[in-house]
C-alpha cells in the first residue's frame, strides 16, 4: 500500500471528525459540548493511530535495507573465497600451460586451491576440477614415458600429452563458462 500524503490524512480526519459531532449534535448548538470530549478523542486516536502507522512503516524500511545489505556482505565475502579459490587454480594452470610440466609442487598447490571446492562450489564444478586434476597427473606420466627415446609406444605418449595439455589449457576457455553462476554479482556497482 503507498503512503497516502499528509493532506488527505488530514482532510480525512476533519472529515470524521465534523461528521461526528454533526452526527451527535443534530444542528443543536447545546449538545456540541457533550460531543466535543468523545469527538476529540476520536480525533486524537486516528492521528495517533496514523503517526504510528507511519512510524512502522518507516521502520520497515529500515529493516529491510538493513538486510539487504548485510546478505549483500554476506554475497561480496562468498565472492571473495569464491575467486581466491579460482586464482590460486588459474596460477597452477599457468605453471602447467608454461611448462607443459605437472610438478609436484604445482600439483600441490593446485591441491590447496581446490580442498576448500565442496564449500564454495556445486558438484558440477567438482567433477570438472577433479578431471583437471588427473589431466595434470596423466600428463606428467606422459612426459616421463615419452623420455624413453627407445621406447616403441613414445609416439603414443607424446601424442597423449599433446591431448592432455590441450585439455588442461582448456581450462581458460572453459572455466568462465562454468564458474560465471558462483562469481556473478546480484547488482550493479
Amino acid at each position: 500500500m503507498k503512503q497516502m500524503p499528509e493532506v488527505i490524512i488530514g482532510a480525512l480526519l476533519a472529515t470524521a471528525a465534523w461528521s461526528i459531532i454533526a452526527m451527535f449534535s443534530q444542528g443543536k448548538v447545546s449538545d456540541l459540548k457533550d460531543v466535543a470530549g468523545p469527538a476529540a478523542t476520536i480525533f486524537a486516536s486516528a492521528a495517533a493511530g496514523i503517526v504510528a502507522y507511519m512510524i512502522g512503516r518507516s521502520q520497515i524500511a529500515v529493516a529491510e535495507k538493513n538486510w539487504q545489505t548485510a546478505n549483500e556482505k554476506i554475497v561480496l565475502d562468498l565472492f571473495d573465497k569464491r575467486l581466491g579459490i579460482l586464482e590460486q587454480m588459474r596460477s597452477a594452470i599457468g605453471e602447467v600451460m608454461r611448462s607443459g610440466h605437472c610438478t609436484d609442487l604445482t600439483l600441490y598447490n593446485f591441491d590447496v586451491a581446490t580442498d576448500r571446492l565442496p564449500y564454495f562450489f556445486g558438484e558440477e564444478i567438482q567433477k570438472y576440477v577433479r578431471g583437471i586434476r588427473n589431466a595434470m597427473i596423466d600428463l606428467e606420466l606422459a612426459n616421463k614415458m615419452m623420455e624413453n627415446q627407445l621406447d616403441p609406444e613414445r609416439p603414443k605418449w607424446i601424442q597423449r600429452r599433446h591431448d592432455l595439455w590441450i585439455k588442461v589449457v582448456a581450462w581458460y576457455e572453459e572455466s568462465p563458462r562454468l564458474f560465471a553462476a558462483y562469481l556473478k554479482a546480484h547488482q550493479k556497482a
